[in-house]
């Protein structure tokens, strides 16, 4: 667990703080209430106190809070007590989620454990049927990559597990990827699909260019995400959802309506 003690706001007992943008703490009235900003990546906070701020014993007893949980709203009220007028107090931040690592795949000498999907792009399936994914050694960019052909009525790739669970700190990152496509029907269809177990969303978009490879790049924020089934456009608060809790994500590679031959490779999954 990681401890960063945020001092960038201190209030003096019923009076109010700083407005200042760099400050933590936004307000701190008579009654006792204290107002602060919250921090990305914090799972708590502990609200502090001392009685002259040259203190090296800040204590988050009484009339301290040792736990305040995170709420994801930008800002939290607490009510703590007044010791006497000359009472200061801080908040500190406990930062359990540090920033994740980027994911990569290169398949440089095998499929490393992405599968075969059976999933229907626009609508939802908690656990679509999956079979081996072949590797060809010959062909990538440069070469090494996975190649699928018509498999199932409608053809994907799934991850492996370490794309999956709580992703929600990729939230406003990307997932990027090469591929090759040598069938199309110059049509649109899901290119990822992100499934969150009770639903999914899907990510529309040009097919790629026939026999040349190309590079795609998806936001991992709602701007162009639906929701499977309705085709409604997904919100900040689904997306954080089903990022969240993530039961399967899958790039398309079904891009014409009958045969297909289909080649990705250079698989990336970027933090923000």
């Amino acid at each position: 667990m990681k401890i960063q003690l945020l001092c960038l706001g201190m209030a003096l007992a019923g009076m109010r703080a700083s407005q200042a943008s760099e400050l933590l703490i936004s307000s701190f009235d008579r009654s006792g209430r204290l107002t602060f900003l919250e921090v990305a990546g914090a799972a708590s906070y502990r609200v502090e106190w001392a009685t002259n701020l040259a203190s090296t014993a800040w204590s988050c007893n009484a009339p301290g809070i040792p736990v305040v949980p995170a709420s994801g709203a930008g800002s939290l009220t607490v009510t703590v007590g007044v010791v006497h007028a000359s009472c200061y107090y801080r908040v500190a931040a406990v930062v359990t989620n540090v920033l994740p690592v980027g994911l990569t795949n290169a398949f440089e000498t095998n499929s490393e454990n992405w599968l075969t999907v059976d999933y229907p792009f626009r609508s939802h399936t908690p656990n679509p049927a999956t079979s081996p994914l072949p590797f060809d050694g010959s062909f990538g960019n440069p070469p090494g990559s996975v190649r699928i052909a018509d498999v199932y009525d409608e053809t994907g790739i799934a991850t492996p597990s370490q794309y999956l669970g709580n992703k929600l700190l990729f939230y406003g990152g990307s997932l990027a990827y090469d591929i090759y496509i040598r069938y199309t029907d110059n049509t649109a269809y899901p290119a990822v699909i992100l499934n969150g177990g009770t639903m999914s969303l899907y990510y529309d978009a040009a097919p790629p260019p026939l026999d040349m490879w190309q590079h795609r790049t998806v936001p991992l924020s709602e701007a162009g995400w639906k929701v499977s089934g309705s085709g409604f456009p997904a919100t900040e608060s689904v997306f954080k959802a089903v990022l969240s809790d993530l039961a399967g994500l899958y790039i398309y590679t079904e891009w014409h309506t009958g045969a297909d031959d289909t080649s990705v490779d250079n698989i990336t999954m970027t933090p923000p």
